[in-house]
């Protein structure tokens, strides 16, 4: 056998839909085998290979054994002369194997081969090639260096830009997203992947083996495949930085003197030091730079307004500092604490949130207005007027700044993009039809023709770059329906980033995609979408548990006479303050695909004495709850079974 294809998943069944599909093609003619090693995925991966791909050859699993121990068990079970070891957020051209597979047979000193990578919108990809971490090179990868100097071999030598995009050559280390190894070298090298290393720099440590055994590593721009990046990896967070560290020492500590690793490692501590504070800093500013504004904005109105208020209408004494000082800032943390519980600041951007907020913490205000000591109560107008101006002044600011660029969110009446479809009249027509049913799909402007046909088609596939700029397009989904891989790849390059790219399979139900190589890999389905899986409904029901059960303990003694147990009822309250549970939960504690929820004191139902709904009732009831969720749903499950509060769940304590 000629080639084993080895690919890991872990909850990625999508992407590795698309990505088989495209092995697949380009396996044509060669005798292989695809051999998928699934790291206890609960997204159906194994099923949709079964049912799609019933060939490949499937290892499940019963945890997550990391990448390295994966790949392994594939190596183990593998019979091709080569391995390519492949992520599963790929695509490959038709082409792909020809000329890799011809280089290494006529160039036996060749250990190990990868390709040009490029993301999701085309570009290319610099961790195509990498090289050995030198101390120097250490120190500019973890401290963030070599990206401010990304042209310069020496600040970004990691990446080997002394090597061209374009140019054949042996380099130090390939991407281990793709990887085609001889499998004579891998033994001399003394085998696969060092399973020592959970995830990260196994494609370093691997790659320096085989060059250290007497094989070249060869970069092969001549083959490009497609990398989305971050679906099953989040490179931007300060976990990915520490992980990658920790794999990064481990290889040092392997490979190097013990001096040496010892440099190494202090000067790579220092870079997740720096990084942590300087990506902990971006990340708080990103998020909080809207409610800063916002808290500026109201400062500078409830300002302005007390002091025309005191000076011009009622001709007052001047109001003491200290009294504005015990008040202000309150009254703008309530604001923008309303506006951020009201979802003003989470996307698609809306209005009439930063007004309800607005209204509401007024309303809150005014509220505990009547609870301060007479010298702080110096006028409810100002309130009120500085509640109703600063609404007016925060969206009309909210406006211009997003029109100049320099707030940046996703306005509501922006959704949905223009999108174009590439696929022949047939296959449009049912795309079309899918992504009807698609949440925020895109609005489609028409179909170009995968070929020279213009019958019904705004243009044909050569001329697509031309109308995509002319149309004014966002959105361009390839249909793999008489349409090549090859045709995708080119006209992503073609076009370039300008445009956000989906690769749609006949009889799929998703359309997958990245919008670039930094972010999460993004896709369309019309599988159910879960409101409890976003962060601000997830936000909200803590926030209701917390209230509630603030409430419940402090009127605990009242409260008590009508709840059945309740002494169990104020443990019950302590459980969810402290999150060891909320007070609604799943009535069935075996569904699969759910957002993961704490465990219940209550079911999403209401409650009747001597029933009990079946399982396959409890379970839908489950889903409709987690994908309807709304912080009213859980207030109202509270009001109607109020008496069984004091219930207690199996899965916290036992039944008393």
């Amino acid at each position: 056998m000629k080639v084993s294809v080895i690919i890991v998943n872990y909850n990625v069944k999508y992407f590795l839909e698309v990505c088989v599909h495209s092995v697949r093609r380009a396996l044509k003619g060669i005798e292989a085998e695809i051999i998928v090693v699934d790291n206890n995925s609960t997204d159906g991966s194994g099923s949709m290979l079964g049912e799609k791909y019933p060939e490949v050859i499937l290892i499940e699993n019963k945890d997550n054994k990391g990448f390295s121990k994966a790949n392994n068990q594939g190596v183990a079970i593998a019979r091709g002369e080569y391995i390519l070891f492949l992520n599963p957020d790929t695509v490959m051209p038709e082409n792909f194997f020809g000329g890799m597979l011809h280089y290494m047979d006529t160039h036996t000193g060749a250990g190990c081969i990868g390709p040009r990578l490029i993301d999701g919108k085309g570009q290319f990809a610099p961790d195509s090639k990498k090289a050995f971490p030198t101390l120097s090179v250490a120190i500019f990868k973890t401290t963030g260096i070599n990206k401010l100097f990304s042209k310069s071999p020496y600040f970004n030598k990691y990446y080997a830009v002394d090597i061209k995009e374009h140019q054949l050559a042996a380099v130090d280390v390939l991407s281990g997203c793709c990887m085609m190894v001889r499998v004579s070298a891998m033994k001399a090298a003394g085998g696969p992947f060092d399973e020592d290393y959970f995830m990260y720099c196994e494609d370093v440590d691997l790659s320096y083996r085989i060059k250290k055994a007497g094989f070249k590593n060869i970069y092969y721009p001549e083959a490009t495949l497609i990398h989305y990046k971050g679906e099953s990896t989040r490179k931007a967070t300060l976990s990915y930085v520490r992980i990658f560290n920790e794999a990064l020492s481990l290889f040092v500590k392997k490979n190097y003197s013990k001096k040496q690793a010892s440099l190494f490692i202090l000067f790579i501590n220092i870079g997740i030091v720096l990084r942590a504070i300087l990506g902990g800093f971006r990340r708080v500013l990103k998020v909080l730079r809207m409610p800063l504004f916002d808290a500026l904005i109201l400062l500078l109105t409830l300002a302005s307004i007390q002091d025309f208020w005191v000076i011009h209408v009622k001709n007052m004494q001047p109001i003491p500092l200290s009294s504005i000082y015990a008040t202000f800032p309150v009254y703008i943390a309530l604001w923008v604490l309303s506006m951020y519980l009201n979802g003003a600041y989470d996307p698609p951007y809306r209005a009439l949130r930063v007004t309800r907020g607005m209204l509401i913490g007024t309303v809150v205000i005014l509220a505990y207005y009547g609870m301060l000591q007479p010298n702080l109560r110096y006028s409810r107008a100002i309130i009120i007027f500085t509640g109703l101006s600063g609404t007016a002044i925060i969206l009309g600011l909210h406006e211009v700044l997003y029109k100049l660029g320099i707030l940046k969110f996703i306005p509501y009446d922006k959704l949905p993009r223009k999108a174009v479809i590439v696929a022949d009249a047939k296959a449009y027509a049912e795309t079309a039809t899918i992504l009807q049913r698609v949440h925020y799909a895109p609005e489609l402007a028409g179909r170009i023709s995968p070929d020279e046909e213009t019958i019904n088609s705004l243009a044909p596939l050569s001329e697509m770059k031309q109308l995509l700029y002319t149309a004014g397009v966002n959105e361009v989904i390839f249909c793999i329906n008489g349409l090549t891989y090859a045709d995708v790849l080119n006209q992503m390059q073609q076009c370039g980033d300008a445009y956000d790219y989906k690769i749609h399979l006949k009889g799929s139900q998703s359309f997958v995609g990245s919008n670039s190589s930094h972010t999460a890999g993004d896709l369309y389905t019309i599988d159910k979408r879960y409101n409890l899986s976003s962060f601000a409904q997830a936000r909200n029901k803590r926030l209701t548990d917390i209230a509630a059960s603030i409430v419940f303990i402090v009127m605990w003694p009242i409260l008590a006479l009508f709840v059945k147990n309740a002494g169990q009822f104020f443990v019950n309250s302590c459980l969810v303050l402290t999150g060891k549970c909320t007070w609604v939960g799943y009535g069935y504690t075996g569904a699969l695909y759910l957002p993961v929820l704490r465990p219940g004191i209550l079911p999403p139902y209401y409650l009747i004495p001597e029933y009990e709904p079946s399982e396959a009732v409890c379970t839908q009831l489950d889903h409709v709850y987690a994908q309807h969720y709304t912080a009213g749903t859980d207030i109202q499950l509270m009001l109607k079974n109020f008496k069984y509060l004091g219930q207690s769940n199996k899965n916290i304590l036992p039944k008393g």
